[in-house]
């Protein structure tokens, strides 16, 4: 009879929010667990039986730590929290094949936990994102057609014929020039980890050296960042900066020795870009370097 209840709270619950053009549902976890507890289970399968979640529609799962353990620890914990959503929608008649996006975010940032000893409950989650229709456009990288302006000094580029990570000054930056990410996505190519293993190794041969990665992005308006496609929010150039700062980390760089920062469009070399190459030049990550 309880359960019962539980449902048809649920339900009433559900069905007072409405549909807007693409949902979000999360489901919640106890501190440090992975597995889907039964108040989770029934939320989804009234979500299921409501068919506000759709077997036939693209969807986003998207899972969240709170801040009490590691970035590493978190990062998987989120990870596995996405994937036991995953698993269970599956079990209950999901084809995979829909399922575009699956993907541990690690924990919430946060400006201020004091006082927060034992978490903080809500970002112990999964959202589980429906995606009946593309994202708005307002996200995306588009061509501004203005006057051109000068060309700020740009920094010295790691594809440059001398370049050495040793002739940066302290303060300064220098441009990873072969980093390639996809169109509002903030995974790199396969080929761009050539460079990011060039500054593992540098941070390897320097081991008191400290660095700051700098994200940056193009040609978008109105918006303080870029819509990124694989988190769906408007954090591009943080989440770009925060995945070589988390590539460094797993591979043995301790994490006082980095810090990540996303400026979006607010530090470009080309004010107004006409040509893809001026784009370019603006969608880039930099690196400061704090310390040797």
């Amino acid at each position: 009879m309880n359960k019962f209840l539980s449902i048809l709270f649920l339900v009433l619950s559900i069905q007072a929010k409405g549909q807007r053009a693409n949902d979000t549902f999360s489901v919640y976890f106890e501190l440090d667990v992975a597995t889907l507890g039964e108040s989770a289970r029934t939320k989804i399968d009234v979500l299921l039986y409501q068919d506000k979640i759709r077997r036939n529609v693209p969807v986003s799962i998207i899972g969240y730590a709170d801040f009490l353990n590691t970035d590493e620890y978190n990062l998987l914990l989120s990870r596995r929290r996405a994937e036991s959503v995953k698993q269970y929608l599956v079990a209950s008649g999901m084809d995979a094949s829909e399922i575009k996006l699956l993907v541990g975010k690690g924990e919430v940032k946060r400006g201020d936990t004091s006082g927060k000893a034992k978490g903080i409950p809500q970002d112990r989650r999964v959202d589980i994102v429906m995606e009946y229709h593309q994202p708005a456009k307002i996200g995306k990288d588009v061509v501004i057609n203005m006057k051109p302006s000068e060309k700020k000094e740009i920094p010295p580029s790691s594809s440059d014929p001398d370049f050495s990570i040793d002739q940066v000054p302290t303060g300064k930056t220098f441009i990873l020039k072969n980093i390639y990410f996809p169109m509002s996505r903030h995974f790199p190519r396969q080929s761009s980890y050539k460079d990011i293993d060039m500054l593992l190794q540098a941070m390897k041969d320097n081991p008191n050296m400290r660095i700051q990665i700098e994200g940056h992005v193009c040609c978008v308006v109105n918006v303080p960042d870029a819509y990124d496609l694989d988190s769906h929010d408007l954090d591009l150039s943080v989440n770009r900066a925060r995945f070589i700062y988390e590539y460094l980390k797993a591979r043995g760089i301790d994490s006082t020795r980095l810090k990540y920062v996303g400026y979006g469009r607010s530090r470009p070399i080309i004010e107004d870009e006409q040509t893809e190459e001026e784009a370019s030049i603006n969608r880039r990550v930099e690196i400061r370097i704090l310390d040797r």
